[in-house]
């Protein structure tokens, strides 16, 4: 038997473990409710919800990705890890607020949140649509990176599009059968696995590259324009650096998977301790390990045998490593890959089943029939997003970024705006928010950027500009509020 099979072996092992752990879990849960099936009841601890953010932020683009990324620009990528402390502080102020008032008011989603504060059904269906088309998009390419690192690892044992069913199939059965509870305490499993793989990668790359000083000292004579800006494609210009800053805390915290885990805690410590873990696992992975692999595949790898960025990282562990150790970090990769899938299938299927299928009927239909019909759109949004990643772009990270982040960073006007001033208007948000989106997507499809500035900060602008200037035309608001206990 060759080591490309016995590799996925090893992998298809560990999907099976983490199958059993859902099943285990999934008998000794009772008959489920749309708020344990969707949010875990509000009561993951301050131990497995910082395990869970972990999970859930550190997807496959951890492991393929970043090493691309740092391959194709690279120090100028380290950014994202810059920007991460605003996410943390976002999780400690916003989340804990929204909590608060989602325990008071019975919220589920962003879009509870502004029918409630702008009495408007358009800012929810909105929001739920802007939310689902984004994370379909990032789910697609959770199942690209998959596909991705078990077809390589195993030298071509499984093909890709066998690998993007296996990868879909899994992600169903530990979904379906362990609801919101089930995914937090496997996110707990494999936010230690794929902690554990990535600086296990990290060495195996940094061994034959001499060490840390030596890896740097010989891209600085092969390849300096990787250690500065704006980097070897010329990516990272002051303009898009600045952008970076914004897009990146924005778009990721509104993510409805990261989003959501305040909605999930128990309490204000559980939020706290999910705060912290976000700067110590983005420092240990993204500022440390990445940037490692993606420097070492210039000085380890030739450039003709890197067919696409993303695969540096599988390339380097089949040429440093032996099978088994390949396997393992591969294994690793697909743990940080499942634990976003689940988080994102789990919330895209809630909000297409509670905020729109749903929309005017939540509270009269039964148990039952809300959960067949949550548990058939699961299946559905799986079903597209594979059948999306059959056909998936050079390198992921790209996609990711500049069209997933900039699309969810536009809901994040009408929250905070709304939430904290109060003469924020339903007609201001939902004016600001419409022109965003249709900037930010009229630009991308025409390929402009007007004067040298990319269309996302052109939408985020002007739907702040336009919310406050309707609102402040208009009538005042109320922003809800929620006395902390």
């Amino acid at each position: 038997m060759n080591t490309g099979v016995l590799s996925l072996g090893v992998i298809v092992l560990y999907l099976v473990a983490m199958l059993v752990i859902t099943v285990v879990h999934g008998r000794r849960k009772k008959k489920a409710s749309a708020l344990d099936f969707f949010l875990a009841n509000r009561g993951v601890n301050s131990i497995l919800l910082p395990l869970t953010m972990i999970a859930a932020m550190q997807s496959t683009f951890a492991f393929l990705g970043s090493p691309g990324m740092y391959y194709t620009h690279g120090i100028s990528f380290i950014v994202l890890v810059l920007s991460q402390v605003w996410v943390a502080l976002m999780v400690v102020y916003f989340g804990n607020k929204i909590r608060l008032l989602a325990n008071e008011r019975g919220y589920m989603s962003l879009g509870d949140y502004l029918e409630d504060r702008f009495q408007s059904r358009y800012l929810k269906v909105m929001a739920a649509c802007v939310s689902v088309l984004m994370t379909m998009i990032f789910l697609a390419m959770q199942y690209v990176g998959n596909a991705r690192a078990m077809s390589v690892v195993s030298s071509g044992a499984i093909s890709y599009n066998a690998a993007i069913l296996v990868s879909v199939a899994f992600s169903l059965l530990y979904v379906l059968i362990g609801g919101a509870g089930g995914v937090v305490l496997l996110d707990a499993v494999q936010a230690v696995i794929l902690l554990i793989g990535i600086v296990l990668a990290a060495w195996v790359a940094l061994v034959p590259s001499g060490g840390i000083v030596n890896l740097f000292t010989q891209v600085r004579q092969t390849a300096p324009e990787l250690l500065s800006r704006p980097g070897l494609k010329g990516l990272y210009t002051d303009k898009y650096w600045v952008m970076q800053f914004i897009v990146l805390p924005f778009g990721i915290w509104l993510c409805p998977h990261v989003w959501n885990k305040s909605l999930m805690a128990r309490d204000e410590e559980a939020l706290a301790r999910s705060a912290i873990s976000i700067p110590i696992s983005q420092i240990l992975i993204y500022g440390f390990s990445t940037l490692f692999i993606g420097l070492a595949g210039h000085i380890l790898v030739s450039a003709s045998e890197v067919r696409a960025a993303d695969n540096i990282l599988p390339i380097l562990m089949l040429k440093y490593s032996n099978w088994f150790v390949a396997a393992l970090i591969m294994a690793a990769a697909i743990a940080a890959g499942i634990s976003t899938i689940n988080a994102m299938l789990l919330v895209s299927s809630q909000l297409v089943s509670q905020d729109l299928i749903l929309l005017t009927r939540r509270g009269r239909i039964s148990n039952e029939q809300n959960m067949r019909i949550s548990r058939i759109i699961v299946f559905a949004v799986a079903a597209i997003c594979g059948l999306i990643a059959l056909k998936p772009p050079a390198t992921f990270v790209q996609v990711i970024q500049d069209v997933a982040y900039t699309g969810l960073a536009q809901l994040a006007p009408p929250f905070l705006l709304g939430m904290y001033w109060k003469r924020c208007s339903r007609l201001g948000a939902s004016v600001g928010l419409t022109a965003g989106i249709a900037i930010l997507f009229g630009t991308r499809i025409l390929g402009v950027s007007p004067l040298g500035w990319p269309g996302f900060m052109w939408g985020f602008f002007i739907n702040i500009i336009l919310t406050v200037v309707i609102s402040l035309l208009g009538k005042e608001g109320e922003a809800p509020t929620a006395e902390v206990h």
